[in-house]
C-alpha cells in the first residue's frame, strides 16, 4: 500500500472519536434497544469501545494484506456478534446500524480526500471498492455468528428445559417418581437419561416409578435409550417401575424385541404407588 493510503488510515483513526460521536447522534429513544439513546451508560460505553475497534479493523483495509486485516475483521465479527446474541439484539438492527455508520464512515474517506492535493481519482475508487467490501464482508460473517451463537443460547435454554422437565421427584426416603411430560426426542431423552441417574444417585434412592401417561409418542431410538436409562438404575442398585405405557409404546417396544422381563409394570402411577404402599 501506498504512503497515501497510510495517511488515510492515520487520518481515519485519528477522527475515530468524531466518527463514533456522529453516529451515536443518530441514535434514537426506542425502549429495550442495545442502540437506544436511553440504554444505559455501561451498554453506551461497551458500544463506542466496539466502535472504535471496528474502526480500526475496517481501516486496517487501507494498509494490510488481505488475510491480515480479515482476522481483524473475523476477531471483532466473532466477539461482537456473540455479544449481541446475549444481549438478544435482532440480527437486522444491527445491519441497520453498520448501514448508519457505512455512511459516516465514507463521509470521513470523502473528507481526507477532499485535504490531500496528492490522492487522485483512480485512489478514491480504489478506497471505495476496498471498503464497501469490508462493510459487506463484516454484514454477510456477522449474518453467520449472530446465527451459530444464537443456536447456541437456543441449544443451551432448551437443555435446561429438558432437564427441568425430567425432574425426579422424592416421595419418601429412597423412592422418588420421574413423571415425564410431551414428546420425548433422542436429544431429550438423552438428558434424561443422564439427568435421571445424576438425580438417582444424589437423592439415595432405591426405588423410581417412572410415569409415562403423558408421553404421546416414542421413537424407537428413544424406546432403547428408556430401556438403556432402566439397565442403568438397576446397575446402580435403583429398581425401576414403568407407569402408564400407552399402547402405541407398548407396540414399539415389542416390535423392537425389547424384553419388559423383570420389570414393573402398571397401568397407571396411582396403581403402582398403591403396590408399593408399606
Amino acid at each position: 500500500m501506498g504512503q497515501i493510503s497510510r495517511n488515510l488510515y492515520d487520518f481515519l483513526l485519528q477522527h475515530k472519536c468524531n466518527m463514533t460521536n456522529e453516529w451515536f447522534q443518530t441514535r434514537d429513544k426506542s425502549d429495550g434497544s442495545t442502540y437506544s439513546a436511553n440504554a444505559p451508560e455501561k451498554i453506551a460505553e461497551q458500544l463506542r469501545q466496539q466502535n472504535t475497534e471496528f474502526i480500526e479493523a475496517v481501516s486496517s483495509v487501507f494498509i494490510q494484506e488481505r488475510e491480515d486485516y480479515l482476522n481483524s475483521i473475523e476477531r471483532w465479527v466473532e466477539k461482537v456478534a456473540e455479544e449481541r446474541a446475549q444481549q438478544n439484539v435482532a440480527l437486522h438492527e444491527v445491519i441497520a446500524q453498520l448501514r448508519i455508520f457505512r455512511t459516516i464512515y465514507w463521509n470521513y474517506v470523502r473528507k481526507f480526500f477532499g485535504q490531500a492535493e496528492q490522492a487522485t481519482s483512480e485512489d478514491a475508487l480504489r478506497w471505495s471498492e476496498a471498503m464497501n467490501q469490508a462493510f459487506d464482508y463484516i454484514i454477510e460473517n456477522f449474518a453467520i455468528q449472530h446465527y451459530e451463537a444464537n443456536k447456541k443460547i437456543l441449544a443451551s435454554q432448551q437443555e435446561m428445559i429438558d432437564e427441568l422437565s425430567s425432574t425426579v421427584i422424592p416421595i419418601k426416603a429412597g423412592i422418588g417418581i420421574l413423571p415425564l411430560v410431551g414428546d420425548i426426542d433422542p436429544s431429550r431423552a438423552k438428558t434424561i437419561l443422564e439427568s435421571t441417574l445424576e438425580q438417582s444417585v444424589s437423592k439415595n434412592l432405591h426405588t423410581l416409578f417412572i410415569d409415562l401417561s403423558a408421553v404421546a409418542v416414542i421413537d424407537t431410538m428413544v424406546a432403547q435409550q428408556l430401556f438403556q436409562l432402566m439397565a442403568s438404575l438397576r446397575i446402580i442398585g435403583v429398581q425401576s417401575v414403568l407407569s402408564g405405557i400407552r399402547p402405541e409404546i407398548a407396540q414399539t417396544a415389542v416390535t423392537l424385541g425389547i424384553s419388559f422381563k423383570d420389570i414393573e409394570i402398571y397401568a397407571n402411577l396411582m396403581r403402582a404407588l398403591e403396590t408399593h404402599k408399606e
